[in-house]
């Protein structure tokens, strides 16, 4: 397809004719001035407009499908590309087609150009959007005469798991030639093929059995590039950016830098407990939509055309294939990588999983990593683990993020399950534009990372052989504070403070992610994607929304330099402020190389429970403030909310009554201190604005209490007490109407 690689399968759209198949043969034939094309020196582009000549087709040919490819040489992300069929059906823009957004649908004008080439006025490009015309191809699929019919795959299998079927056949030629070889030898082998010829395998559905004589109505649904779909590319260590690591090249096959061109290359597996692939198999994985049952084929595509005679038992399926569509795509064990020695872990497995919408914009080959810690502690029925998902930091890659050494890193959490999800770009989603020829006009901008992490945490927590305890489910990631939207789910979260998009550094260089930099796109919700990112704004704008507990720290690098100066401190204090002014849940340190002096509270992690209230603690003595924007201005060391413990198992939360251990830590810098303490996440313990309620505080082993007093609710039900005096010894903390 003009020279672009592709490296997982590919769903595109056709229109389905309901006319009868013609007892012809099935052909496809390319039109323009390519030295590979069926009809060279077809195509003239003058004054924007493109026109090809489709004389060598008699007028009485039925067209199936045309297919308009332009090379994306120069393409720029979010400007749309626009071609217009003159004087058919006025000047309507030709549909790009879906879900690869790489091509576009010229069927009706192709139709009307064979039958009456007298109107053939061509097609006007109104916005070209980087794209090369003088190199486009026309590929137009008709009934005609099969002349040189291509050899067809052997051996075509079907398999339906988790909402995916998985189509698996034995392609015409072995080009790899070997079944570990090194990713240079890999690629070299791979690259020198595509150099002499172009072979793709198109995959067609219908709802009838398939036969050459009606392919044209069929469905084609999946176009797949020759010998690297059944080769696990995802597992080849590289990085996202050039100054990580030795450089060494880039790699049409593996997007990334820094490539391990000395990796053994190894096959997917598509069952869990199955062999790798063959070498030389062709990979489909394709997504139901709705139930329903199918027939598939594959046909063998040179340099974009097809010619088939009779399909051959071994091309296509004689039983259709029952499809029911799943709540989360497969996700199938692959490998296992060993730990080094000493590491606090065993191993990690690595599992994949094929995304398309609304995981990703674009078909992708994700990874998805489940570490074996050696202090885990048996799972079974009556003793369910916590869960804690990592998607690491801003740059991580899949294989950094595979890594076990990486797993035994400061942010983890003890006792819990973890599973390590990548890909996706930035966490904050994209517009679904970028990567195809639509613009940001065409679409609205995505959260895909995020739906990938809540996809994963729900496969893990669903999975009987990981025994997960769905109250215990917590997530860490660099800019995970978006996760602080999903109390449904998570119960406690980790990240920076960097929560507002619309300001700070890094979020100014991949704006144009949300849309054109800085005006920006609506996103799926229908909220301006800048506004949607501002969490701080969220948060004080919903008040009552019950949030997971937070723990905030800067995430890596060497203080300060590198941490604010890449994303500037200006969020942090806005973030902090919002959480103190609507009385939530968190602790905060903003003056550290990582955790720093909140990492002790990550050991709170594993029992803290989704259906538990939590202890919200603000304006403590021991508190130093962020200052209100500039970094210059906040207090160094220390940090908020980082000296109180509370003891979860001892929260009693009734509709009449609600207490709970606190205490401030053994390294505290004082004795004792003042706090205000809030009940959040209640589940029964209720107030409304007004309300009069007593407190008390007891030491553990007195008789007596400490200190009393009454306490009024806000004008939000939720009820403070105020300069609440703790030590280090525990107290026992009550509230009651």
């Amino acid at each position: 397809m003009n020279g672009k690689s592709r490296s997982t399968a590919y769903i595109l759209g056709l229109v389905v004719l309901s006319s009868p198949a013609a007892a012809e043969h099935f052909v496809t034939e390319t039109f323009g001035n390519g030295p590979r094309c069926s009809h060279r020196g077809t195509l003239t582009v003058r004054d924007n407009v493109v026109r090809f000549d489709l004389a060598a087709l008699p007028r009485s040919t039925r067209v199936y499908r045309a297919v308009l490819r332009v090379p994306s040489t120069g393409r720029r992300n979010g400007e749309s590309v626009h071609v217009v069929a003159v004087g058919l059906n006025g000047a309507e823009r030709l549909p790009v087609r879906p879900p690869l957004y790489d091509s576009f649908d010229a069927t009706e004008a192709a139709k009307t150009w064979v039958a009456d080439p007298a109107v053939n006025k061509g097609l006007t490009i109104r916005k070209s959007g980087g794209g090369e015309f003088s190199q486009a191809v026309l590929e137009v699929s008709y009934d005609g005469p099969a002349k040189n019919p291509a050899r067809q795959v052997t051996g075509l299998k079907a398999l339906h798991q988790a909402g995916q079927t998985f189509l698996t056949w034995k392609e015409i030629e072995d080009v790899v030639g070997a079944d570990a070889p090194r990713f240079v030898d890999f690629e070299k082998r791979i690259l020198d093929a595509r150099a002499k010829r172009e072979i793709t395998y198109r995959v067609y559905r219908h709802t009838d059995p398939l036969a050459a004589t009606n392919l044209g109505t069929a469905r084609l649904v999946a176009e797949i590039p020759e010998a690297i779909t059944c080769w696990n590319l995802k597992a080849i260590r590289n990085t996202e950016h050039p100054n990580q690591g030795t450089p060494t090249k880039r790699s049409p096959l593996r997007p990334g830098y820094n490539l391990a061109l000395g990796h053994v290359m190894g096959r997917y597996r598509i069952v869990d407990g199955g062999q790798p692939l063959p070498r030389s198999t062709g990979l489909a994985v394709l997504t139901s939509r709705k139930p329903g049952r199918h027939y598939y084929a594959v046909t063998t595509a040179v340099d974009g055309a097809e010619s088939v005679r009779v399909l051959d038992p071994g091309a296509v399926l004689q039983t259709p294939v029952v499809e029911t569509p799943s709540r989360f795509p497969a996700t199938v064990y692959q490998r296992t990588n060993s730990a080094k020695e000493g590491s606090v872990v065993t191993a990690v497995d690595v599992y994949n999983s094929w995304l398309e919408p609304p995981y990703h914009n674009l078909p992708i080959v994700s990874e998805t990593f489940v570490v074996r810690w050696k202090r885990l502690g048996k799972r079974g029925a009556g003793n369910r683990l916590p869960l804690w998902i990592n998607h690491g930091h801003y740059g991580d890659t899949a294989s950094s993020m595979g890594s076990p050494g990486w797993h035994g890193a400061r942010e983890y959490v003890k006792g819990a399950l973890t599973v390590g999800v990548t890909e996706g770009s930035l966490w904050q989603g994209f517009h679904e534009c970028i990567g195809t020829l639509r613009g940001y006009e065409d679409g609205v901008v995505h959260n895909y990372p995020q739906r990938r992490v809540l996809g994963a945490a729900r496969w893990a927590v669903e999975n009987d052989d990981f025994a997960i305890d769905p109250e215990c489910v917590s997530v860490y990631g660099q800019f995970g504070w978006w996760a602080l939207r999903h109390g449904d789910l998570f119960a406690a979260v980790m990240s920076n403070g960097h929560a507002n998009m619309a300001i700070g550094k890094q979020s100014q260089k991949h704006g144009w992610k949300w849309g054109p930099y800085p005006d920006g796109c609506k996103n799926w919700l229908g909220i301006d994607q800048w506004q949607y990112m501002n969490l701080p704004k969220w948060i004080r704008e919903n008040p009552t929304v019950e949030l997971p507990y937070w723990i905030c720290h800067p995430a890596y690098g060497a203080y300060p330099s590198h941490t604010i100066g890449d994303f500037g401190f200006m969020p942090w204090p806005e973030m902090i402020h919002a959480m103190v002014s609507t009385k939530r849940a968190f602790a905060a340190n903003w003056s550290s190389n990582g955790p720093g002096p909140v990492r002790p509270l990550y050991d709170l992690i594993p029992r803290i429970k989704l259906r538990q209230s939590l202890p919200a603690f603000t304006h403590c003595s021991l508190d130093r403030s962020p200052g209100d924007g500039d970094h210059a201005d906040a207090e160094k060391g220390g940090g908020i909310n980082i000296h109180q413990r509370w003891v979860p198992e001892t929260i009693v939360d009734q509709p009449n009554r609600w207490e709970i251990t606190i205490m401030l830590d053994g390294s505290a810098p004082a004795e004792t201190c003042t706090v205000d303490l809030t009940p959040r996440r209640c589940r029964q313990f209720r107030a409304s604005s007004g309300q009069r309620f007593r407190w008390t505080n007891r030491i553990e082993g007195d008789r007596t209490d400490a200190a009393s007093g009454t306490a009024v609710a806000d004008r939000w039900g939720l009820v403070t007490i105020e300069r609440l005096s703790i030590t280090k010894a525990k107290h026992r903390i009550r509230i009651q109407k």
